[in-house]
């Protein structure tokens, strides 16, 4: 049975939570105390009898402040339980979002694990800070109520349950049907976040090729979708309120009449009649409601397993290594393969070595295997076969937090988060002081262009840093690597998308970070490799070729071709 995070949470505030059905049930019993005071004042009234109206007037107010105690008491509880309990399943969530398989991201769209984050987990807090607390104010007192009715004729609770089989057949109905529609829901709003991510994240491309009126007429169709689901919700949801008033009138009625019938036979005193017309109301409401939260209480529950699937994913596996042998090989793939689908192999048997501070480069047509290499080297993935030694040590065996401390990535797709140019250097070291950021910015040739900003380098840089161009990013990316001071440098090709002066400007700083490194290169521009020490030539996931750059022109080969063909 698969287990669930969400009621574990619950549990371990299980003692609030049943101190507030204790104070559900003193309320109960409160309003029940009050209600036969008054009964019994009629019949003595009505006896003859001699009601001191100030000891009645006392213990009246005694049971109201009783009871307004237990109601300020059970919500101030059933507020404190749910804070409890979200609190900690959000921070649950959060910290599983940074231990899940990196596979898991590439299944799932970004608008999805969004809308799980937010919106679902919102549905939790509606379910603790609602729809529970209605549960057991109704169970409590429906339960309380029907003793004290049984008290006054057990012919009377039997009058009062006759429709009750009627509301569950007709709440377990609702129920599908709401549940079934609420899972639509979510997933259409998922398609709408998703689209309208897109649309922000491309909007440069949107406009340029003129996709305004494209994705316009998608948006407004998920939003038709969501219209007319939520439209079949909304008539379920009115259908289930309107037969919940015909259902918990016919109980009045029937036990109204009853009650009349009791009362002539002289089995029941007027008093008691008038304490159980005022009970009948509540008890009513109550007993015929709760099915209704339940209904209410699982629709949230659809949110919470969408968030629960997030929980129940495999985390990232991690061994206990935390150092390798710094004599051994720094990088080692031995007959390693790898498929993101079966059946459709990336690489085959790929078996290299990288020896300490040497600079190896692979290049190769797109899809011949140099992007998932590197997703393997910094262990985004575990191969399918094969093994990969980080400094003579099998991957598997090294903690991950300490094997991604040996590498620092370089990229040509440069990620920058909506923060200062410090923070975004610092992210590499959050121990660093300005000094180290500083000195590092220095050496990715980045320092003198922030010190001519006005704010420095507290400059905001925007979204995915969109307020810097392309080589200012590009160095920021580099300073963050000269930050980390890792041992073993990855670079994909991050000279691929600027001007030829800016080029200049990182390559002098990618010879300064590649000092006394292990340097992996993904090339896609040759005439940027031809000082690598070896040169692994890729096809269909296996190594073609390999040698130097010299070695390789002098083969006539594969790289020699791809080689004539940049120049040309």
């Amino acid at each position: 049975m698969r287990e669930n995070i969400f009621l574990k949470c619950v549990l371990r505030y299980c003692p609030l939570f049943l101190l507030e059905l204790v104070l559900s049930w003193v309320l109960a019993r409160a309003v029940v105390e009050g209600n036969s005071l008054i009964g019994t004042a009629v019949d003595s009234l009505l006896a003859g009898e001699e009601v001191v109206f100030t000891s009645f007037l006392v213990s009246l107010l005694i049971l109201t402040g009783i009871g307004f105690l237990a109601a300020f008491f059970k919500s101030f509880t059933a507020s404190h339980f749910s804070i409890r309990v979200q609190t900690r399943y959000k921070a649950l969530v959060a910290r599983k979002l940074y231990r899940l398989e990196y596979r898991y991201f590439d299944e799932n769209g970004s608008a999805t694990v969004i809308n799980k984050m937010n919106a679902d987990i919102a549905e939790a807090d509606a379910l603790l800070g609602e729809a529970l607390p209605f549960i057991c104010t109704d169970a409590v007192a429906a339960v309380t109520y029907a003793f004290y009715v049984a008290s006054i004729n057990k012919s009377l609770l039997l009058i009062m349950l006759i429709c009750y089989p009627a509301v569950l057949w007709f709440t377990n109905r609702v129920v599908k049907k709401l549940m079934s529609l609420k899972k639509v829901h979510r997933q259409k709003s998922d398609t709408i976040t998703e689209i309208a991510q897109d649309c922000m994240s491309g909007i440069l491309v949107l406009r340029a090729f003129g996709a305004e009126e494209h994705f316009g007429r998608k948006l407004a169709q998920a939003a038709d979708d969501l219209v007319a689901n939520e439209e079949k919700r909304t008539r379920t949801s009115n259908n289930a309120i309107l037969t919940r008033r015909i259902l918990s009138w016919m109980p009045n009625i029937i036990c109204a009449i009853y009650a009349y019938v009791l009362v002539t036979r002289g089995v029941v005193s007027i008093g008691g009649l008038m304490t159980f017309i005022l009970i009948l109301g509540r008890f009513v409401d109550a007993f015929v409601g709760l099915p209704y939260d339940v209904v209410e209480a699982r629709e949230h529950w659809v949110c919470i397993r969408r968030v629960e699937d997030i929980l129940r994913q495999q985390d990232e596996e991690s061994g206990t290594e935390v150092s390798g042998q710094r004599d051994a090989d720094a990088l080692v793939f031995d007959r390693v393969s790898f498929h993101y689908t079966e059946n459709v192999p990336v690489l085959r048997e790929l078996s290299f070595r990288i020896p300490n501070n040497s600079t190896v480069a692979f290049v190769g047509d797109s899809g011949g295997g140099k992007s998932t290499i590197f997703r393997l080297l910094c262990g985004f993935y575990k191969p399918c076969g094969g093994d990969y030694l980080l400094y003579g040590k099998s991957f598997r065996d090294w903690n991950v937090e300490a094997a991604r401390e040996q590498i620092a990535l370089v990229s040509q797709n440069v990620f920058l988060f909506p923060d200062t140019i410090r923070a975004n250097v610092a992210y590499a070291d959050r121990s660093a002081d300005d000094d180290a950021v500083r000195e590092a910015c220095r050496n990715a040739g980045i320092h003198d262009f922030i010190m001519s900003l006005p704010e420095q380098y507290d400059t905001e840089v925007g979204e995915r840093g969109v307020l810097l161009s392309g080589g200012e990013r590009q160095r920021i990316s580099i300073a963050r690597a000269f930050l980390k001071n890792a041992p073993i440098l990855l670079m994909d090709e991050p000279t691929s998308a600027v001007d030829v002066e800016t080029e200049g400007l990182i390559q002098a700083a990618m010879e300064r970070l590649s000092e006394g490194r292990t340097c992996v290169i993904i090339a896609h521009r040759l005439s940027t490799v031809r000082h690598a020490d070896k040169i692994l030539v890729l096809k269909d996931g296996a190594v073609a070729e390999s040698g130097s750059h010299v070695e390789l022109m002098a083969r006539n080969g594969i790289y020699k071709a791809m080689y004539g063909e940049e120049e040309a």
